[in-house]
């Protein structure tokens, strides 16, 4: 059986529409149909049926959907296998945002050290727009980012891990149920400017300030450089923040700061982007990257991480051993 048309067949079942499926797998919408009407006819059985828009699984491309995955999570393995048997060595060139170096990152160096002592990563911390840039312009092999939809079809993009956001206070500074003119007294603080987390979070309190007959002139509004120095501000009682919440959740069980009830921003989105053409070591460091999402969200289990549906890796259960 060949792979390829179990890979065509899953691809399909994802995104049901020949153009953009063809567009992925660099083939015609020709081929992606000869592959599937050969399928088909090894198997005996139809796998989509055509709707007015698009194609649908029939019950028996429903029913055997998991078990080509399986396939195919077999084929890539053998193949993994196969290339790990020659020491897996080169740099690869990575850009993190500043909530990855204070998260996820000692998790990730470690595992790569384990898994591929011959590997070399050069890191870069820098804004998503600026790291996408890069990416595009073939600065970097692999960006850590905010979740945004990709640039073109040329991106792989996995959404990884959510992170919950919370409004903050220093203890006495403000009571966890003050309401919204209490709070828009204290300076508001956010991340950089013109950061994706800065607009989500200016364009709430906007919103907030609307809705309570808060003059915009009243709203005070101070971004920082880092994520470091705004919660480093937010303990010293010098304003009100939204930060994720793993980043002072042991503050907050301290009680040296405490969460406000307040609207919260929708969820950060820790993302990871290559090329679709990316060398395997780059494919390899994704992994591990994945890996260390998976066992820092284990150990975060809470309201403020989920772990998102990743296409094509079973989140859950993978990895136990890492």
């Amino acid at each position: 059986m060949n792979s390829r048309f179990l890979e065509t067949f899953i691809e399909l079942a994802r995104t049901p529409q020949l153009r953009r499926v063809a567009e992925r797998l660099h083939a015609t919408p020709s081929t992606i149909s000869v592959r599937i009407r050969s399928l088909e006819e090894e198997l005996g059985v139809e796998l989509f049926e055509k709707t007015q828009n698009a194609l649908t699984l029939t019950d028996a491309g429903r029913r055997l959907r998991p078990y080509a995955e399986t396939v195919l999570k077999a084929v890539a393995e053998l193949r993994e296998a196969a290339q790990q048997s020659e020491v897996i060595s080169g740099r690869v060139r990575v850009g993190i945002i500043e909530t990855v170096v204070l998260t996820l990152l000692p998790d990730f160096m470690r595992q790569m050290r384990a898994l591929y002592p011959g590997i070399e990563i050069d890191l870069t911390v820098d804004l998503t727009s600026n790291l996408i840039r890069r990416l595009a312009d073939g600065e970097l092999d692999l960006i850590i980012c905010i979740g945004l939809d990709p640039i073109g079809p040329h991106i792989v993009s996995e959404n990884l891990l959510s992170l919950k956001n919370r409004w903050v206070s220093r203890s006495g500074l403000l009571a966890p149920e003050a309401d919204v003119a209490e709070v828009f007294r204290h300076p508001l603080m956010t991340q950089m400017s013109n950061s994706a987390p800065y607009n989500v979070t200016v364009n709430l309190i906007h919103k907030m300030a609307a809705s309570h007959a808060i003059a915009a002139a009243d709203v005070r509004i101070a971004s920082t450089p880092s994520l470091a120095a705004l919660v480093s501000l937010v303990k010293e009682g010098l304003g009100v923040a939204v930060v994720p919440g793993l980043l002072v959740k042991e503050e907050l069980r301290s009680g040296e700061l405490v969460q406000l009830g307040l609207p919260e921003p929708k969820p950060m989105v820790i993302s990871q982007w290559h090329l679709i053409d990316a060398r395997p070591v780059i494919r390899y460091t994704a992994q591990v990257f994945r890996r260390a999402c998976i066992g820092y969200h284990r150990r975060n289990i809470g309201d403020d991480s989920v772990m998102l549906e990743v296409e094509g890796h079973d989140v859950d259960e993978a990895d136990q051993d890492h």
